[in-house]
Protein backbone atom coordinates (compact mmCIF):
# COMPACT_ATOMS: atom_id res chain seq x y z
CA UNK A 1 0.00 0.00 0.00
CA UNK A 2 1.18 3.01 -0.67
CA UNK A 3 1.39 6.03 1.46
CA UNK A 4 -1.05 8.37 0.13
CA UNK A 5 -3.70 5.15 0.53
CA UNK A 6 -2.62 4.58 3.97
CA UNK A 7 -3.00 8.46 4.67
CA UNK A 8 -5.94 7.70 3.36
CA UNK A 9 -7.13 5.17 5.47
CA UNK A 10 -5.78 6.60 8.64
CA UNK A 11 -7.94 9.79 7.92
CA UNK A 12 -11.12 7.47 7.70
CA UNK A 13 -11.01 5.57 10.78
CA UNK A 14 -10.43 8.63 12.39
CA UNK A 15 -13.60 10.58 11.11
CA UNK A 16 -15.52 6.93 12.09
CA UNK A 17 -13.72 7.27 15.60
CA UNK A 18 -14.71 10.37 16.09
CA UNK A 19 -18.47 10.14 15.00
CA UNK A 20 -18.65 7.20 17.47
CA UNK A 21 -17.06 9.76 20.38
CA UNK A 22 -19.93 12.27 19.17
CA UNK A 23 -22.52 9.46 19.42
CA UNK A 24 -21.57 8.52 22.68
CA UNK A 25 -21.47 11.63 23.84
CA UNK A 26 -24.71 12.67 22.78
CA UNK A 27 -25.99 9.68 24.51
CA UNK A 28 -24.56 10.20 28.23
CA UNK A 29 -26.20 13.89 27.89
CA UNK A 30 -29.33 13.11 26.79
CA UNK A 31 -29.43 10.49 29.34
CA UNK A 32 -28.62 13.15 31.83
CA UNK A 33 -31.10 15.71 31.01
CA UNK A 34 -33.74 12.94 31.07
CA UNK A 35 -33.97 13.50 34.65
CA UNK A 36 -35.04 16.64 34.86
CA UNK A 37 -36.10 18.65 38.15
CA UNK A 38 -33.88 16.92 40.56
CA UNK A 39 -31.21 19.81 41.52
CA UNK A 40 -27.99 18.34 43.47
CA UNK A 41 -28.98 14.39 42.68
CA UNK A 42 -27.18 12.35 44.84
CA UNK A 43 -28.15 8.92 43.00
CA UNK A 44 -31.21 8.56 45.18
CA UNK A 45 -34.29 8.55 42.85
CA UNK A 46 -36.87 11.81 42.40
CA UNK A 47 -40.04 12.42 43.34
CA UNK A 48 -41.93 11.45 39.93
CA UNK A 49 -40.01 8.21 40.19
CA UNK A 50 -40.56 7.11 43.27
CA UNK A 51 -44.13 8.19 42.60
CA UNK A 52 -44.80 6.18 39.74
CA UNK A 53 -42.69 3.18 41.41
CA UNK A 54 -45.79 3.74 44.72
CA UNK A 55 -48.59 3.89 42.16
CA UNK A 56 -47.50 0.50 40.71
CA UNK A 57 -46.92 -0.93 43.51
CA UNK A 58 -49.70 0.38 45.82
CA UNK A 59 -52.02 0.93 43.14
CA UNK A 60 -52.87 4.77 44.36
CA UNK A 61 -55.58 6.51 43.20
CA UNK A 62 -55.51 9.62 41.45
CA UNK A 63 -55.99 11.67 44.77
CA UNK A 64 -53.56 9.49 46.79
CA UNK A 65 -51.10 10.38 43.84
CA UNK A 66 -51.58 13.61 43.99
CA UNK A 67 -51.19 13.97 47.80
CA UNK A 68 -48.28 11.05 47.93
CA UNK A 69 -46.59 13.58 45.29
CA UNK A 70 -46.97 16.49 47.42
CA UNK A 71 -45.30 14.87 50.50
CA UNK A 72 -42.70 13.55 48.00
CA UNK A 73 -41.82 16.87 46.70
CA UNK A 74 -42.01 18.24 50.33
CA UNK A 75 -38.94 16.01 51.44
CA UNK A 76 -37.19 15.82 48.53
CA UNK A 77 -36.75 19.87 48.78
CA UNK A 78 -35.91 19.78 52.67
CA UNK A 79 -33.21 16.71 52.31
CA UNK A 80 -31.65 19.03 49.50
CA UNK A 81 -31.77 22.38 51.84
CA UNK A 82 -29.93 19.93 54.57
CA UNK A 83 -27.70 18.71 51.77
CA UNK A 84 -26.62 22.32 50.44
CA UNK A 85 -22.80 22.62 51.50
CA UNK A 86 -22.34 25.89 54.35
CA UNK A 87 -20.70 28.12 51.40
CA UNK A 88 -24.52 28.43 49.47
CA UNK A 89 -26.38 28.76 53.00
CA UNK A 90 -26.92 32.29 54.54
CA UNK A 91 -24.98 32.32 57.56
CA UNK A 92 -27.95 31.83 59.60
CA UNK A 93 -28.87 28.61 57.71
CA UNK A 94 -25.07 27.47 58.14
CA UNK A 95 -24.96 27.52 61.91
CA UNK A 96 -28.34 25.53 62.23
CA UNK A 97 -27.45 22.70 59.10
CA UNK A 98 -25.65 19.64 60.88
CA UNK A 99 -23.28 17.45 59.75
CA UNK A 100 -22.04 14.15 59.62
CA UNK A 101 -24.05 11.79 61.67
CA UNK A 102 -26.26 14.57 62.80
CA UNK A 103 -27.73 15.05 59.45
CA UNK A 104 -27.97 11.57 58.81
CA UNK A 105 -30.33 11.12 61.54
CA UNK A 106 -32.05 14.13 60.41
CA UNK A 107 -32.69 12.90 57.18
CA UNK A 108 -33.56 9.79 58.36
CA UNK A 109 -36.26 11.06 60.35
CA UNK A 110 -37.42 13.25 57.64
CA UNK A 111 -37.71 9.99 55.43
CA UNK A 112 -39.93 8.49 58.39
CA UNK A 113 -42.26 11.07 58.67
CA UNK A 114 -42.94 11.46 55.00
CA UNK A 115 -43.51 7.43 54.87
CA UNK A 116 -45.97 7.75 58.09
CA UNK A 117 -47.83 10.85 56.38
CA UNK A 118 -47.82 8.62 52.96
CA UNK A 119 -48.93 5.59 55.03
CA UNK A 120 -51.97 7.78 56.67
CA UNK A 121 -53.39 8.34 53.00
CA UNK A 122 -53.66 4.79 52.29
CA UNK A 123 -56.11 1.99 52.69
CA UNK A 124 -55.63 -1.24 54.99
CA UNK A 125 -54.63 -3.44 51.85
CA UNK A 126 -51.97 -0.86 50.76
CA UNK A 127 -50.35 -0.43 53.84
CA UNK A 128 -49.71 -3.86 54.42
CA UNK A 129 -48.04 -3.55 50.49
CA UNK A 130 -46.01 -0.19 51.74
CA UNK A 131 -44.46 -2.17 55.08
CA UNK A 132 -43.16 -4.66 52.54
CA UNK A 133 -41.96 -2.17 49.86
CA UNK A 134 -40.35 -0.23 52.66
CA UNK A 135 -38.67 -3.45 54.02
CA UNK A 136 -37.52 -4.08 50.28
CA UNK A 137 -36.44 -0.90 49.99
CA UNK A 138 -34.39 -0.90 53.79
CA UNK A 139 -33.34 -4.27 53.21
CA UNK A 140 -31.57 -2.92 49.19
CA UNK A 141 -30.10 -0.32 50.86
CA UNK A 142 -28.29 -2.09 53.45
CA UNK A 143 -26.91 -4.36 51.00
CA UNK A 144 -25.88 -1.48 48.94
CA UNK A 145 -24.01 -0.37 52.04
CA UNK A 146 -22.23 -3.60 52.27
CA UNK A 147 -24.49 -4.68 55.37
CA UNK A 148 -26.83 -7.37 56.21
CA UNK A 149 -30.41 -7.25 55.38
CA UNK A 150 -32.56 -5.26 57.70
CA UNK A 151 -34.91 -8.57 58.41
CA UNK A 152 -32.07 -10.83 58.73
CA UNK A 153 -30.62 -7.90 61.35
CA UNK A 154 -33.56 -9.26 63.61
CA UNK A 155 -33.47 -11.72 66.18
CA UNK A 156 -35.45 -14.38 66.05
CA UNK A 157 -38.00 -15.37 68.84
Amino acid sequence: MNDMAHGYLFAKRMILLAGVLVVAGCTLWAQSAASPGEPGHHGGRGPERELQELTQVLSLTADQQTQVKGLLTERRQTVEALRRPAADASAETATATPAGPARQAQMEAIRTDTDNKIAALLTGEQKTKFAAYQQGRKDRMARWQGGAPAAAEQPKN
